[in-house]
């Protein structure tokens, strides 16, 4: 017999089997469930493929996703699955380095937060002593600077302590020369090239890899505080559009990952990169008709309530297939959401003394917590509203209806920002209002 669970302990197992963010790691491909219908819609596939076939060895790649779509899992699978076919792959979690609030991250910046990350995965893998010298003391006998570099010690994403060196974030004077620097002159870059080439030539000798590969994460939650959302985006297109072969570095390639509203807003972003890949939600409608309302996709659905088997296979005790169903449809697909939802739903019900499991749609707990997840709806802005009612007339982006960019960008990043627009792709990436923005919408 299985043991007996009061209703509140099986609740609470629920609520802490769906993180409110990626673990990171090997341990998230304990839980992971392929969104891809279509084997050649595989954005991980297809990029591991661009790499593995890719004859040169310093291409770069874009990949773009919204916040709570998986990427960063989809990410980890990325450099899991490099290593099995023997190419030498390393994770860079950007928020360690970088103050991902500041709008005004600049080349040198990311350069440098790639080269840290790069360098100190290797030593975690390789051991703390096989790089004698780092980017930061190179750098810093470049400047002839005078600032102290602070070490410090971060937490990954699954929560383990990581060694590091330094951050852009504890070092802003340092921050300040190297931005100085650059502007004046191109021995930064130079060293950059200098340093990445030494490095990936000790990993080869070291792993026998041919190939080399860095995935850098995290840079999809660069955001603005209100009134800088130019700033942002022009930062983000002088990076990413204007000067992207500066990203190259020799010896290993590197993925780039984007927020997910510049292919959106700037269509010819990926023309400067090897492949620019667009991470979907979980594709739960079907792509409407220019002005109609979008249906349900079943298969995608399905796979919405696969991965809450992965995480918590009693679900069955606590809600019934068709309420979990609804809720995959109302999360448009997105992770995060949908996770948001069943926690909230877990929550009520354990504060109502609700019985289990939860057969009806319309039961109290899951109203109210559907009702929960709408309330910062309801401080939209005019702006906002119109261009949430563009993009659920219209699935094809923002681009062909942008009129002025400053006045424009801001609701487009808050809406992006927030998982109020999402993506999705068949064929071609398009964009739709969730089904729960939707509904408030209407309302």
């Amino acid at each position: 017999m299985p043991p007996t669970y009061p209703p509140s302990a099986l609740l609470k197992d629920l609520f802490n089997a769906l993180p409110d963010s990626a673990t990171g790691g090997d341990q998230s491909m304990d839980y992971y469930v392929n969104r891809a219908t279509d084997p050649e819609l595989d954005a991980v596939a297809n990029l591991l493929q661009f790499i593995d076939w890719s004859p040169a060895s310093q291409d770069t790649y874009l990949f773009t996703g919204l916040r709570g779509a998986g990427k960063t899992t989809e990410l980890n699978r990325l450099v899991k699955e490099l290593r099995e076919q023997g190419i030498a792959a390393y994770y860079c979690d950007a928020s360690i380095y970088l103050n991902l609030n500041d709008p005004l991250l600049s080349l040198p910046e990311l350069l440098m937060a790639a080269l840290a990350g790069l360098a100190d995965a290797v030593k975690r893998d390789l051991g703390a002593d096989f790089l004698s010298d780092s980017i930061w003391q190179r750098t810093q006998r470049l400047l002839h600077s005078k600032v102290e570099i602070k070490p410090t010690a971060k937490l990954g994403l699954d929560g383990a302590g990581m060694e590091i060196e330094a951050t852009l974030r504890e070092n802003p004077d340092f921050r300040k020369a190297l931005n100085h620097f650059a502007q004046d002159s191109s021995r930064f870059y130079d060293e950059a090239q200098t340093f990445a080439r030494e490095v990936t030539d000790l990993v080869r000798s070291k792993t026998q890899s041919t190939k080399i590969v860095l995935v850098v994460d995290s840079l999809e939650r660069l955001s603005a505080p209100t009134g800088e959302e130019t700033a942002l985006f022009d930062s983000l297109k002088q990076v990413f559009f204007n000067d992207p072969q500066r990203l190259r570095l020799p010896g290993f390639s590197v993925v780039y990952s984007a927020p997910p509203y510049l292919p959106a807003v700037l269509p010819a972003v990926g023309s400067g990169f090897s492949q620019c890949v667009s991470l979907p939600n979980f594709k739960v409608m079907q792509r409407p008709a220019l002005g109609a309302e979008p249906v349900r996709n079943p298969q995608g659905i399905e796979q919405m309530l696969r991965i809450l088997s992965q995480r918590f296979p009693r679900w069955h005790e606590v809600l019934a297939a068709d309420v979990l169903q609804e809720l995959a449809w109302l999360s448009g697909g997105n992770v995060r959401r949908y996770f948001s939802l069943v926690r909230a739903v877990a929550r009520k019900a354990a504060l109502s003394h609700t019985p289990l499991p939860i057969t009806d749609i319309d039961a109290t707990p899951v109203q109210h917590a559907i009702s929960e997840a709408t309330q910062p709806l309801q401080w939209l802005n005019a702006e906002d509203r119109r261009w949430l009612e563009r993009f659920s007339q219209d699935s094809r982006g923002a681009a062909q209806h942008i009129e002025d960019l400053k006045k424009d960008l801001p609701p487009i990043l808050r809406l992006f920002d927030h998982s109020l627009v999402l993506d999705y792709r068949n064929g071609e990436t398009w964009f739709q209002v969730p089904p729960l923005v939707r509904q408030h919408l209407v309302r």
